[in-house]
């Protein structure tokens, strides 16, 4: 793992295809296929994960975001 992985807590594969992402948003470059699959499978474990959290700790997490 590398030095930046290790203090940002993002992996350097994950890291690497947000910039592929905002290099595609910002200046039109396209975005190769892999990339676009991992977004998407990492995209759809977020939202699964978001689906798991009961109601209250959901209102909860919204109370700490608005104080």
């Amino acid at each position: 793992m590398s030095a930046e992985a290790k203090t940002t807590g993002t992996d350097p594969q994950e890291r690497a295809d947000e910039e592929a992402v905002l290099r595609h948003a910002f200046h039109g470059e396209p975005l190769d296929p892999e990339v676009a699959r991992r977004v998407h499978e990492r995209a759809a474990r977020v939202i699964e994960n978001m689906r798991e959290i009961d109601d209250e700790t959901f209102q909860a997490l919204i109370q700490d975001d608005d104080s």
